[in-house]
């Protein structure tokens, strides 16, 4: 009996059952696609983030107290200790070693060209190591700083005499692609082919680049560094960061290490090359932690406003349809029927319809994700069929709740008034 009720009044009033559905499928088409970047938003603004450069620098343990400008060692060659290049797979060896998308090292010579003097960076630009017998890894300077812009070419991977010449350098010394340029080091002159114009808004743009061999054979430090930079995918750092681990609890010790955090990354690194210290820019991934924490309460936010909006338009239209079918409400409380039962009739009715407006807005909402994800981070997002599930319970919900009150105020109207129709 109750089946036939509902059904016959589904078929009724569709223009009504269709409004609540467009409003259910449109709240939850929201909420759904909100759901679906929020899942992968954190690694994508990461990665995105990570388009700036560095969260992560090593140099040697027993360096003294470094004289730099804008990140770049302005002591003599000879100055401080240094880093073992052949150490530098290590990183990759480590528990977190996913996490790390680019590395770079650096040695920095102090030069003079067309009199002018400036510092000469030695570093790889487009490196590839060998971890294993089996695995390899593209790294370099173009892997750590994308954004960096270059007029004409890097140098080949292959090519000792080739150099990249900051912007400002460049326009001060008047230097032109293709010159040639020749650089004096106390320990000698050499002449390097000008493949690049760099333009980084950094101190770079005042230097000049060349490949790591050539510097390290002009400063006389063979297989050695000064610094490494690094640019990983981490965790924003929170409260369990923010403690020392020597002044970890076993507990807590185990779960900071189990968490990919800047400075978790950092320890092993360190532990991974001897004599080194690894620390992480705390600037960098505190703004991390800010831009991701704001975005995740932006989300929440649209999704709680999509979800509420959704069920006072459900609540609209289930009191008009109370207030149409009061005579109908009066009938069945005078054969009998508990206010429960009617209540039932209404509340099957308008679930059906969420549903309904659920698995359309989950469909409507993972396209709708889709382009999203496309239109701002450039990459397609997967569809998780997890959020399926979630997405019918909050449609069920919304309509439930959006339903109650109507029919509440339809059960205080007496029997004798619904069934005149007053």
């Amino acid at each position: 009996m109750i089946r036939r009720i509902i059904s016959q009044s589904l078929m009724r009033r569709r223009e009504r059952k269709l409004l609540s559905l467009i409003a259910v499928t449109l709240g939850i088409a929201v909420a759904t696609a909100v759901a679906t970047i929020a899942i992968d938003v954190g690694d994508k603004v990461n990665h995105e983030l990570r388009s700036v450069g560095t969260n992560i620098i090593v140099t040697p343990a027993a360096d003294g107290f470094p004289i730099s400008i804008g990140g770049v060692d302005f002591r003599p060659a000879g100055a401080g200790a240094y880093l073992a290049e052949s150490s530098l797979p290590a990183m990759k060896k480590i528990f977190w070693r996913n996490s790390i998308v680019a590395f770079a090292p650096f040695v920095y010579l102090p030069a003079q060209a067309h009199n002018r003097h400036f510092v000469l960076i030695g570093t790889w630009f487009d490196k590839t190591l060998s971890i294993s017998p089996t695995e390899s890894f593209q790294t370099g300077i173009r892997q750590l700083h994308p954004t960096w812009k270059v007029e004409g070419n890097w140098p080949a991977a292959n090519d000792a005499d080739g150099c990249v010449v900051g912007s400002q350098l460049a326009r001060a010394l008047g230097l032109k692609i293709g010159q040639t340029l020749s650089i004096q080091a106390k320990t000698g002159l050499r002449e390097f082919k000008i493949r690049g114009i760099l333009e980084s808004g950094g101190i770079e743009d005042q230097e000049a680049l060349a490949p790591l061999e050539s510097v390290q054979e002009m400063a006389g430090f063979q297989g050695k560094v000064r610094r490494v930079e690094i640019s990983a995918v981490t965790k924003p750092e929170d409260d369990l960061a923010r403690i020392p681990p020597a002044r970890m609890t076993p507990d807590q010790f185990e779960r900071w290490s189990c968490s990919n955090y800047a400075s978790t990354v950092a320890y092993q690194i360190q532990q991974a090359i001897p004599g080194s210290s690894a620390r992480p820019v705390y600037r960098v991934s505190e703004t991390e932690g800010k831009i991701l924490n704001r975005v995740g309460l932006l989300i929440s936010l649209l999704a709680a406003a999509a979800l509420i909006t959704a069920a006072l338009a459900v609540s609209s239209m289930m009191l008009a349809n109370v207030l149409e079918r009061r005579s109908e409400i009066g009938l069945f409380r005078a054969l009998g029927a508990a206010d429960a039962r009617v209540a039932t009739i209404f509340l099957t009715e308008a679930s059906l319809v969420g549903l309904a407006g659920g698995a359309l807005g989950y469909l409507l909402g993972s396209v709708l994700a889709e382009k999203l994800a496309r239109a701002i981070f450039g990459s397609p997002i997967g569809i998780h069929w997890v959020l399926l599930p979630a997405a019918l319970t909050l449609a069920l919900a919304v309509t439930l709740i959006g339903g109650a009150l109507p029919l509440r105020r339809g059960f205080k109207m007496s029997t004798a008034m619904a069934l005149r129709g007053e």
